[in-house]
Formats: structure tokens, sequence, C-alpha cells
């Protein structure tokens, strides 16, 4: 039994995919059986969370991984369920995870030259083959055909936010 629980919040489809093929190809420092309840947590407000997962004992603490691209959303949990938490997390993925495509196909720097489109906005202007970019479905089939590109593209992004905690601090 793991020292810990993860629990592993997404903010939208598109993450929630990136992780789920990172998980089916075994490349996260944890795997589902270390996770809370085996599932990627969609639910983002601290009480919510709080009120839907904690609500029972657990017999190890809890860490929190939340990914997202803002670094100012709050996750405040109430008092009493802070004491079954080892620690909260802030994985970024600013401006937005379809960054991942830019890097991908080589355009970070031409894109982030003057360019004010969210990345997913550009993809889907710049990709025809991605114009359903914030789809659960296109997302993981898109990754799970790159797999190796994916791992590329998240150390890239990381070598782009060093000071940040990203995704591919995760990895293996």
């Amino acid at each position: 039994m793991s020292k810990e629980l993860i629990a592993v919040i997404a903010e939208g489809e598109s993450e929630r995919a990136v992780i789920d093929v990172l998980l089916d190809h075994e490349a996260l420092t944890f795997d589902r059986r270390e996770m809370l309840q085996e599932e990627i947590i969609t639910t983002r407000k601290g009480a919510n969370f709080a009120k839907m997962y904690l609500n029972k004992s657990f017999s190890v603490p809890i860490k929190i991984i939340r990914i997202l691209d803002s670094r100012k959303e709050n996750f405040k949990l109430p008092k009493v369920y802070q004491r079954k938490i080892s620690e909260i997390n802030n994985v970024t993925t600013r401006p937005e995870i379809e960054i991942l495509y830019i890097i991908y196909h080589n355009d970070f720097q031409y894109y982030t030259n003057g360019n004010n489109d969210k990345p997913s906005k550009y993809v889907r202007s710049h990709y025809k083959d991605l114009e359903h970019v914030k789809t659960y479905e296109d997302n993981y089939q898109f990754w799970d055909n790159h797999f190796d590109d994916l791992i590329k593209a998240l150390k890239q992004y990381k070598s782009y936010h060093k000071k940040e905690l990203a995704i591919a601090d995760l990895l293996k």
C-alpha cells in the first residue's frame, strides 16, 4: 500500500485526456491504483471536492495534484478536511494545455512572438486535423498515437517554465 493516496484534479477534458494517456502508458510516478477512486477528478472547487471525496476515513493522507492553466484559481478546503491532506500541488499548463500542440508542431517561437490568440484558437486555425482540440476523445486519440511526441512536448514546455510545477515533473 502506498504512503498516500493521490487525488488528481484536472481542469478540463483536454487535461484529463493527457493525464489518462500518461497513466495508460505508465509514464507517471504513480498509477491508477494509487489514485483516489482510481480516476481523474474534475471537481475543481475545494468545498465541493471535500464534500464529494473526503467524507470518509482514510488510512493514509491524500496528496492533491491539480492540473490547471491558471495560477490564481483558489482551492480552499474546509478546515475540518485539511488534516486529511498531506499536500496540494498546482501543476500549471498555461496559457492552456493546447500549447502542447503548438510545441509539437515546432511553432512555439512563432506563436509567442506577438500572438494574442489562446492556444486552442490558434491550434484550430492553424492545424486543420485538430479542429476539435477541446474534446477528450480527440485529445486522447491524438496523444495516444503520438505518445513519444507528448513526452517531448511536456519536457519542452517545462524548459519554458522552469520555476513552475509542470506535468513533466510528474513523469518517471
